[in-house]
């Protein structure tokens, strides 16, 4: 008995010296890298297998999240949607079927998919013909209320509304609420093509095929696109427009999907909220949430986040918009021992500058995840060193060793997650930069502090 505890304690001394040599290494990493810098950092590092280690600096102060906010909007759908949630797109009609015609409108309700694409409208499509359905002798109604709101986030950068990363949230969107227009310059023709099929927005082109190649403008005005200038015949060349009124654009797809297939539709389309008690003709349902949130996380998707930010508002407490939504994840937190004084929630992606969270916050998550049946469906969403999504150009020296999610806006450059060092050992960390002139601050800190934790 004596010689077992001897050994105890000798391990024990053993552990409290690495642990405090790992540190020393940590600190010293960071007083190098930021000297002569001005800068807002918050680090906290702590040990899932042993208890005797914990580094932090700075580690209650709020700082800009960017994306790691996705850390707190994915980890809370896991724990109060479960891996299994499935979003549903439904078909319903307040009709009835007879000789091919349907009587009535068909009526195309959202349930805030983040995935649905041209192609699922395509399949329900299919399937509506599969039940005889030839004519529409109604209209094609769309219904985006799943969400009570639909548009952008409260503090994201209205400098680049002009790209998809930033594309609006709605209960009813597809392709992420981006469309795709094909342009191809002929020698005497230009055509241009719409990804996904619609008839809600216009081109007004005046593009012309020319010896001297200017070069051309897009300008988007409400649903018209105006397209102009010279290039040289043969180019062909794409653009991505966030789409500004997603339900009754994804409707606008749906209506022409359906007539291209074959099937007649002698109304109209439009968006209104659907009545009660109609009869359900289709259900869509998504990949699981599991799924889902590696999207989410690996290629640190905005839209998706968004849509699983508001669903959590709408399953939970029956309103899908940001100030419900928020509720829903600060009283998770709370409900798992995170101290919410200092977390300030906006959007579920991380656009808004206005969010705000801390190091200690981040790590609490992460490590009460490590302890949940959910741990693995939440571990294989993040991004791998070296392998995948925003990690895959980065830390090839320690590739497979750092699953971690990203976070960037401007003067933002974080990384949240966890390190398998050679010993065996997890570590979850949480090193948030703010105040950045440039990344290059930020990428050293990240790179070494992961590295000196993945050799250990």
């Amino acid at each position: 008995m004596k010689l077992k505890a001897f050994i105890f304690s000798l391990l024990l001394i053993f552990y409290s010296v690495l642990a405090n040599t790992v540190k020393d290494d940590i600190q010293s990493i960071v007083n190098d890298v930021l000297k002569n810098h001005d800068v807002k950092v918050g680090i906290y590092v702590e040990s899932l297998t042993k208890d005797n280690f914990r580094f932090f600096l700075n580690h209650q102060m709020p700082l800009i999240p960017a994306s790691n906010q996705k850390i707190l909007t994915t980890s809370t759908a896991l724990l109060k949607l479960t891996p299994d949630y499935r979003f549903k797109t439904l078909v319903l009609t307040d009709g009835y079927i007879k000789d091919g015609v349907l009587f009535g409108n068909l009526y195309l309700k959202g349930g805030g998919d983040p995935s649905l694409t041209e192609e699922d409208l395509k399949s329900i499509v299919k399937q509506l013909k599969e039940i005889g359905i030839k004519k529409i002798d109604g209209n094609v109604v769309g219904d985006g209320s799943f969400f009570s709101e639909e548009g952008r986030g409260y503090g994201w950068p209205e400098k680049d509304f002009d790209y998809c990363f930033t594309a609006p949230f709605s209960g009813l969107s597809l392709n992420e609420n981006c469309l795709t227009v094909k342009v191809f310059v002929g020698s005497k023709k230009v055509s241009v093509e719409f990804y996904p099929e619609n008839n809600y927005y216009q081109v007004v082109n005046t593009l012309k095929a020319s010896k001297h190649h200017t070069g051309y403008s897009v300008k988007v005005e409400g649903n018209k696109i105006y397209i102009s200038g010279s290039v040289k015949a043969g180019t062909q060349f794409e653009i991505s427009i966030p789409v500004k009124n997603p339900a009754i654009f994804t409707t606008s797809a749906f209506y022409t999907i359906l007539k291209n297939s074959g099937i007649q539709v002698k109304g109209r389309y439009f968006i209104e909220n659907t009545p009660s008690n109609l009869k359900t003709l289709v259900t869509h349902y998504s990949v699981p949430l599991k799924d889902i949130i590696k999207k989410t996380n690996k290629d640190s998707d905005n839209f998706y986040a968004e849509q699983i930010f508001r669903t959590l508002g709408r399953e939970i407490f029956g309103k899908g918009d940001s100030e419900t939504s928020a509720r829903v994840v600060l009283n998770t937190l709370r409900e798992i021992g995170v101290n919410i004084n200092n977390i300030r929630i906006y959007d579920g992606s991380g656009l808004s500058r206005y969010n705000l969270i801390t190091a200690e916050s981040l790590v609490k998550i992460l490590s009460y995840i490590y302890n949940t049946p959910y741990f693995f469906d939440f571990y294989h969403s993040l991004a791998i060193s070296g392998v995948d999504g925003t990690l895959k150009h980065r830390f090839y020296e320690i590739k497979g060793k750092v699953y971690a999610k990203t976070g960037y806006i401007k003067g933002v450059k974080n990384l949240s997650g966890y390190v398998l060092s050679k010993s065996g050992e997890v570590y979850v960390f949480s090193i948030l930069t703010n105040d950045l002139k440039s990344t290059e601050v930020a990428n050293k800190l990240q790179e070494k502090i992961c590295s000196t934790l993945a050799e250990r």
